[in-house]
C-alpha cells in the first residue's frame, strides 16, 4: 500500500506546483502586472517593484492553492484512469476510498498549511505591499488615490452617494476631494444637487463639515462656501461615521483571524454599519473556509478524474476552470446575502459544505461503478 500511496503522491506534486503557478501567474496578470509595470515605467526604484510584487503573490497563492489542488486531483486521476492503473488497483482489491487516502492527507496538509499563511505571513506581506506603495507614489508625486464610495438610504430608496477621491487619513479621520450626489425622492436616475468640496473633518459628536468647495441644483441654482454643514433646504450630509467607513475600508488581507475579530468587536461597540459588519464576519469565517477549499476541491476532483474512456488533459483543465467559476460565482454571492439574509458563517461555509456533498455522491457513485 506504501507503494501506492507514493505512486499516486508522485502523480499528484508535479500538477499541483504547475496548477499554484499557473493560476497563480494569471491571478498577478489580471490584477496586478499593469499597476506593477506602470510604477517601474515612471521611474520607480527596480528593487521597490520587484519586492512590491513578490508581496503580492502570498495573498494571491492563498487562493490558488485551492485551484490546483483540483487541477492536480483532476489530472493525476485522470491519467491513472486512462492508463487502466485504476481499474488494475481496484482488480486487486484496493477500494477507491483507499486510493483516495494520499489524496485526503496531503490536501489536508495543504489546506492547513495555507491556514498558517493566512495568519502569519499574509497580513504582514500585504501590510508591507501598502506601505511600498505608498511610498512609491509619494515618491513618483502620482496622483493615484485610494479612492472610494458609499451609498446613503433613506426610507429604503437611494437618498445620496458620496465619491471619496482623495482618500482618507485615518488618524485625522478627515476625507479628501469629495463629491456628493443627491437624489431626488421620486427615484429619478438624475441627482438634483451635486456638492464638491476639498474636504471634510469630522466635529467628533455626530456632524461633517466640508470646507472649500461648491454645489449647484438641476434647475441651475449655484453656491460656493468656505465652511458648510448639512443645510436644511438642500438636505445634503455625509450620513455615515468615522467608524462606519473604516469599517467600509476594512482590509482584510492585512489583519490575521483574531486581529480581524477583534477590529470586528470594535466596530459593533461603536456603532458601525450591521450590513458592513457582517460581511466583515464572512470575510472573517473565509479565512479558514478558503483555505479548507484545497480539501474539498481534491476529494471532489479524484472522482471526477476518472473517467471510462480515455481523456486529454485539456478536458481536466477545461473542468477545473468551470468548477472553480462556480465555487467563486457562488462564494461572492453569498458574501452579499451573508449581509442581512442568511447567517455570516452559513454564507462563508455553505459553498464548501455543497462542495463536500458533492465530492462524498461522486465518491460513493464511482465506488458502486
Amino acid at each position: 500500500m506504501r507503494l501506492l500511496d507514493r505512486l499516486i503522491l508522485r502523480e499528484l506534486l508535479p500538477p499541483l506546483f504547475f496548477g499554484v503557478g499557473l493560476f497563480t501567474a494569471l491571478v498577478f496578470a489580471g490584477g496586478y502586472v499593469f499597476m506593477i509595470t506602470e510604477y517601474a515605467v515612471k521611474g520607480a526604484p527596480l528593487r521597490l517593484v520587484i519586492e512590491l510584487a513578490l508581496l503580492y503573490l502570498p495573498q494571491i497563492a492563498v487562493r490558488t492553492l485551492p485551484m490546483g489542488m483540483l487541477l492536480a486531483t483532476l489530472l493525476s486521476f485522470g491519467r491513472l484512469s486512462s492508463d487502466w492503473e485504476i481499474t488494475a488497483a481496484r482488480a486487486a482489491g484496493v477500494s477507491l476510498r483507499r486510493l483516495m487516502t494520499p489524496v485526503f492527507w496531503l490536501s489536508l496538509l495543504v489546506s492547513l498549511a495555507a491556514i498558517g499563511f493566512n495568519e502569519t505571513l499574509v497580513p504582514w506581506a500585504t501590510a508591507r505591499a501598502a506601505e511600498i506603495r505608498k511610498g512609491i507614489l509619494e515618491q513618483l508625486r502620482l496622483t493615484e488615490q485610494e479612492a472610494f464610495g458609499f451609498p446613503q438610504f433613506r426610507e429604503g430608496r437611494l437618498d445620496s452617494y458620496v465619491i471619496v477621491a482623495g482618500g482618507r487619513d485615518p488618524q485625522t479621520q478627515e476625507l479628501y476631494q469629495l463629491t456628493l450626489l443627491k437624489y431626488p425622492a421620486n427615484g429619478a436616475r438624475a441627482p438634483e444637487v451635486v456638492l464638491y468640496a476639498q474636504r471634510a473633518q469630522w466635529d467628533g459628536e455626530a456632524h461633517w463639515t466640508l470646507y472649500n468647495g461648491w454645489w449647484r441644483t438641476a434647475d441651475g441654482q449655484y453656491g460656493s462656501f468656505v465652511v458648510f454643514r448639512a443645510e436644511p433646504r438642500l438636505n445634503l450630509a455625509i450620513q455615515r461615521t468615522p467608524v462606519q467607513i473604516e469599517a467600509l475600508l476594512t482590509n482584510v488581507d492585512e489583519r490575521s483571524f483574531r486581529q480581524l475579530r477583534e477590529q470586528i468587536a470594535f466596530f459593533q461597540r461603536e456603532g458601525a454599519d450591521e450590513a458592513q459588519i457582517r460581511q466583515l464576519m464572512v470575510e472573517l469565517y473565509n479565512k479558514i473556509n478558503v483555505p479548507l477549499a484545497s480539501l474539498v476541491f481534491a476529494l471532489l476532483g479524484a472522482p471526477l478524474g476518472i473517467r471510462p474512456q480515455r481523456s486529454s488533459p485539456a478536458s481536466g483543465f477545461a473542468l477545473s476552470v468551470a468548477i472553480i467559476f462556480l465555487y467563486w460565482v457562488a462564494a461572492r454571492y453569498l458574501v452579499i446575502l451573508g449581509r442581512g439574509a442568511i447567517d455570516p458563517l452559513l454564507a462563508s461555509s455553505l459553498p464548501n459544505l455543497i462542495g463536500m456533498a458533492l465530492a462524498v455522491w461522486f465518491i460513493a457513485r464511482k465506488e458502486r461503478a
